[in-house]
């Protein structure tokens, strides 16, 4: 039998509005958005589209000997852009029958790539890192910009030596990185870097990142050298900085950060009595206050997100690492449902649907081979638990499509 990862020993406290029953919340979601969203997916046979109770599914792009590496969807759901071959990108906009070739890495090593569609036009921003070619050398960072099909355009003003990775902005017009110890924002539209820290640092040991708020207006970061890093946010015109982790002594080990969609709370990874043990506990900070709370007993915890309400969070939990069990926390009355029946292996992602009907995550199935990874779906409430492919196919990555093209536009098709 499946056990919860126990609820706090106090109620959460912060400004979270009353409950509203999860029936309740599926149904507005529903009416308002016309139909459920649909998730698009990449196996080693190409891209899909597949809609989640039917199961229909459509195809997007071909496979072949193409591996997909990066999907990102512009905000209005009609343009696509992908990773293939782990250096090459492509984007398909309206109309479009086949997809373009807009960028191709000429790394020595497969490169780090992310992609952020800007949310006010059809400008692609593609952030490329290249490994270093020698241990103990330094890596290279470059910055792209695809206005439309056939135009490229390096930004020019990064500084030449980076001590972090590029960090895009939600709305894809600004970055933030590291340089001599500082933390800088620069819009893409063109500027000067703004300096947001006042005095050197250590910004970015061990690869922590400048997470920034959903509504761009904030960033948050450690501070220290790793792993004694205090967690940290500050406004994005450097006003405003404060610390959210005071304690002398505090430790992290996996820097990822969660914002909740609302802004108003972080979720992370905090080490359960390091260094003695390599379990964690989820924890969520107040950004306003400053109020830090362990939501979980100590475990193995991965596939962490939040519900489009910032009312509930999704986490993988196992008493070990790579046998977990999928849960719904329900942040306002403590209580942890099930949402998968069994232990599950290489359950690392989960992913709400925008509409918050669905639940998608991946996971190889008990006794399958390890390279087999499945895509998931199941509503909140713990019911309808699906698997929308076979054990015969290994699904990596997947995405949820904006409303706009899940609501009635024909899917993208190629040759």
């Amino acid at each position: 039998m499946i056990q919860p990862p126990m609820s706090p020993p106090a109620r959460f406290r912060g400004p979270i509005p009353m409950a509203v029953p999860m029936a309740v919340l599926m149904a507005l979601s529903l009416a308002a958005a016309g139909q459920a969203a649909d998730l698009s997916f990449a196996t080693p046979d190409g891209l899909f589209r597949i809609e989640p109770e039917s199961r229909d599914r459509t195809d997007l792009l071909p496979g072949g000997d193409r591996s997909y590496d990066t999907l990102a969807w512009s905000t209005d759901g009609q343009r696509l852009a992908v990773v293939q071959n782990y250096g090459d990108v492509y984007r398909v906009d309206p109309g479009a029958e086949v997809p373009e070739l807009v960028f191709s890495s000429t790394c020595q090593r497969p490169p780090t790539i992310d992609l952020v569609w800007q949310t006010d036009g059809d400008t692609l921003v593609i952030s490329e890192r290249c490994p270093a070619p020698i241990a103990g050398a330094a890596g290279q960072q470059t910055l792209w910009l695809s206005s439309a099909p056939g135009e490229l355009a390096r930004f020019e003003l990064l500084p030449e030596a980076l001590e972090s990775a590029i960090f895009l902005a939600p709305d894809g017009r600004r970055i933030a990185y590291v340089a001599n110890q500082h933390i800088f924002v620069v819009d893409l539209g063109g500027g000067r870097p703004r300096r947001l820290t006042q005095t050197p640092g250590i910004y970015g040991a061990a690869g922590s990142p400048l997470a920034w708020s959903p509504d761009g207006t904030r960033l948050a970061f450690y501070d220290g050298s790793y792993p004694f890093q205090r967690l940290n946010v500050v406004a994005a015109d450097g006003s405003d900085r404060r610390l959210l982790t005071p304690a002398a002594d505090f430790q992290i080990y996996r820097s990822r950060l969660l914002w909740s969609p609302d802004g108003r709370y972080i979720a992370f990874y905090r080490p359960h009595n390091p260094p003695f043990s390599n379990q964690e506990v989820v924890a969520l900070v107040n950004v306003n206050t400053g109020e830090t709370q362990a939501l979980t007993r100590p475990g193995f915890y991965d596939a962490l997100s939040w519900a489009p309400n910032s009312q509930q969070l999704v986490m993988a939990v196992g008493a070990q690492a790579g046998r977990q069990a999928l849960f719904r926390l329900d942040l306002v009355d403590q209580a942890f449902t099930a949402l998968t029946t069994e232990p599950l292996q290489n359950l690392l992602n989960s992913q709400w649907a925008p509409d918050a009907t669905w639940i998608a995550f991946t996971a190889t199935p008990p006794n399958a081979a390890p390279d087999t990874q499945v895509l998931h779906c199941v509503r909140p409430d713990g019911t309808q638990l699906t698997p929308l492919t076979g054990t015969d196919e290994y699904v990596y990555p997947f995405v949820w499509i904006p409303a706009p093209l899940a609501t009635g536009t024909q899917g993208l098709s190629g040759p």
